[in-house]
């Protein structure tokens, strides 16, 4: 009974013990830690990935380069007359222009000989009368010597006129075309509309002539 009553003292005794301790920590004698309170938040940090500009592909125009040929030009030769057509005794070959003005003929004997009658211009030089020296009258005959230049003469003799017959026209733009005795003499003689006869040799040497103009080289 005794212990009893001695046990329950204890118990109380503690009971009151506690009490005190927890009436010390309500009023502050014993503080409990706060807890911080983090009112500031850290900053969320997003990291953004820069955009690359859309790639722009220029096509450069394409340049289409023409080959344009120029046409061939094609030079013919002067048609060439045959000879043999225009030929009296051998080596003597005459023509007379298409007006029926001149008078021509190639010679081929110990040299190459051409030259025209004709109607020359009032403007051709005078020369020597034939068989008149010391006389000067108007030429009758144009005359080239193959290497020699061409001149103007007065023939007593009408040399280059055809006398067994009548002489072939030349054609307008043909050539009559005749080898010298040797290999750089020969002739060639052609009738042009406007300009008149023109005979060369393979020299340089030649003459141009008509009733209006000429030309001795």
């Amino acid at each position: 009974m005794y212990r009893r009553r001695a046990l329950g003292r204890s118990t109380a005794a503690l009971f009151l013990l506690v009490l005190a301790g927890c009436s010390s920590s309500v009023d502050g004698s014993a503080t409990a830690p706060l807890a911080t309170v983090d009112t500031n938040p850290p900053s969320v940090i997003r990291t953004t990935t820069p955009s690359t500009p859309p790639v722009t592909t220029t096509q450069a125009p394409t340049t289409t380069t023409t080959s344009s040929t120029a046409p061939t030009t094609t030079s013919k030769a002067p048609p060439t007359a045959d000879a043999s057509a225009y030929e009296g005794q051998p080596g003597f070959y005459f023509f007379t222009s298409p007006s029926g003005k001149f008078e021509c003929a190639i010679v081929v004997t110990e040299t190459s000989v051409a030259g025209c009658h004709g109607d020359f211009p009032p403007t051709a030089p005078r020369v020597e009368g034939s068989g008149a020296p010391g006389s000067t009258v108007a030429p009758n005959t144009v005359e080239l010597t193959a290497g020699s230049p061409a001149r103007f003469l007065s023939s007593g003799d009408p040399r280059f006129h055809r006398f067994d017959g009548p002489a072939r026209a030349l054609a307008y733009g043909e050539t009559l075309a005749v080898p010298g005795s040797g290999e750089s003499n020969g002739l060639s003689c052609r009738v042009d509309e406007k300009a008149g006869v023109s005979c060369r040799d393979q020299v340089g040497h030649g003459f141009t002539v008509s009733d209006s103009a000429f030309r001795l080289e």
